[in-house]
């Protein structure tokens, strides 16, 4: 049953909530409860990143939005906290006693954008008691592999937050302001651009204006099923293929890790962690052709562990999936959005490439690992511009 009367923070949280193994229950309102009122809100993304991706750099993108969950993991440790990649940037729910070692950790991220990207990391932390009156924050833990639990978020929190933030700098993260150090461990960008299994991969990004939780859910339920009436099931969905899975030795694909691991603490040279990065690729390569099992690490299954814990499908208050599809079953698709969105149930915005790409999280070299899918040449934040210039224009029509 839905619980929305926690009054005080417990840091293990999201740790208590009941796992849920089948996306289908995310769309039932009794899957959540309530953020605790004194936990904070991160909310992380890249300006001006529409116009660094027209410049080619949307892996630069994807990855200070890789390295900013990373940065933050470590910092909260032993804490586990719920969070959300959205392509340029990531939103994260922490409890009140990760509070100084999340703001080191995001001037940190700060630092690193401008001096290692030359782009600008924009960083605000604020208090869910500043959200909470106008919207709740509502959060699932989504097991969907042994190595991917994924939160789920509905209520609207996480957009009144994007509200406030900008409607207040007070929130914001200024590197000036204090100690500024993130520790990376654990974030790669290795693998080449993954081409999609169909004709192409899709960024779409759909959010339901009913203010009612439940019927957002529905929706929500609704959009799923027509997915797969128009694309297929959940793995004729995947945008990721096995055959597409290959590691790189290119330094374009390389250099974001290298610049990240030269960024920290007792980081080494660029080149030193490029050349690294080639040796334990070449030999990741042979492990994984020959099917070595090394300890708990089984590299046989390597590529097909990647595919079980990749995050191609979230829901964070907006529903958001990368996924592979037909040319005509998109058209079909697309005509049923757009039919929608008419008659006032959503805004959507959607991203056509030809491949998808991956930001990774390593906790166990071989063993535990997440991977974080977006749309190459920009997906999700490509989709994000065309959403919110349709909100912007709704704004402005329904204000005259």
């Amino acid at each position: 049953m839905l619980n929305t009367s926690q009054t005080h923070s417990y840091t293990n949280f999201y740790t208590q909530l009941q796992l849920i193994d089948d996306f289908k229950e995310a769309f039932k309102l009794a899957s959540y409860q309530e953020l605790p009122n004194d936990w904070w809100v991160i909310v992380t993304d890249i300006k001006a990143s529409t116009l660094a991706i027209e410049q080619g750099r949307y892996r630069d993108i994807n990855s200070l939005g890789g390295c900013s969950i990373a940065a933050i993991l470590n910092a909260v440790k032993p804490s586990v906290i719920p969070y959300v990649f959205g392509g340029d940037g990531a939103t994260f729910c922490i409890p009140p006693e990760s509070l100084d070692a999340a703001r080191i950790a995001l001037r940190g991220c700060i630092k690193l954008a401008d001096e290692a990207f030359n782009l600008e990391l924009r960083a605000a932390l604020l208090p869910y008691a500043a959200i909470q009156p106008k919207a709740p924050i509502l959060i699932a833990r989504y097991a969907k592999s042994e190595n991917l639990q994924q939160a789920i978020f509905v209520g609207g929190g996480l957009n009144e937050a994007e509200k406030q933030i900008k409607l207040n700098k007070k929130w914001h993260i200024h590197q000036s302001e204090g100690e500024a150090k993130a520790d990376l461990t654990g974030f790669q960008c290795r693998w080449n651009k993954i081409a999609s299994p169909q004709e192409i991969t899709v960024s779409l990004l759909v959010q339901a204006l009913n203010p009612e939780v439940e019927q957002q859910l529905l929706f929500y339920q609704q959009l799923t099923q027509k997915m797969q009436q128009y694309f297929g099931k959940e793995e004729q969905q995947q945008p990721l293929s096995l055959e597409g899975l290959q590691l790189m030795f290119g330094e374009d694909y390389l250099a974001a890790e290298s610049k990240a691991k030269a960024f920290s603490p007792k980081g080494k040279p660029y080149l030193f962690n490029l050349w690294e990065v080639r040796l334990q690729n070449l030999i990741g390569k042979i492990l994984m052709k020959f099917k070595i099992s090394l300890g708990k690490a089984k590299w046989g299954r390597y590529k097909q562990d990647t595919l079980l814990s990749s995050d191609y499908r979230k829901l964070d208050d907006t529903f958001r999936s990368v996924f592979a599809a037909k040319k005509t079953a998109l058209a079909k698709f697309e005509s049923w959005l757009a039919s929608q969105e008419q008659a006032g149930e959503i805004f959507y915005g959607l991203h056509i490439s030809d491949s998808a790409q991956l930001t990774c999280l390593i906790s166990q070299m071989g063993v535990k690992h997440l991977h974080f899918v977006d749309g190459s040449d920009g997906g999700y934040s490509l989709a994000a511009k065309a959403l919110k210039k349709k909100q912007h224009s709704h704004n402005q029509y329904t204000n005259h």
